[in-house]
């Protein structure tokens, strides 16, 4: 009698492996959207700084200090 032989290299079956691959890939989805979430936000905060400079001179001495305090 001839014994079957397993081909795979894994012990995972064909329906394991593309479940981990969607895992994969869904994580590396969500971390790029996390990471530009931070940018928008960051981006946001010094948009909204170099605006409120640009419109009044009120609050320059202000920021400058806030900014560049020692």
């Amino acid at each position: 009698m001839a014994q079957k032989t397993n081909t795979q290299q894994n012990s995972e079956t064909p329906l394991e492996a593309v479940e981990n691959v969607m895992v994969t890939s869904h994580m590396t989805q969500d971390l790029k959207t996390a990471v530009l979430v931070v940018s928008v936000v960051a981006n946001l905060f010094i948009f909204t700084a170099w605006l409120a400079l640009q419109v009044t001179t009120q609050y320059d001495t202000q920021i400058a200090n806030f900014l560049f305090s020692r």
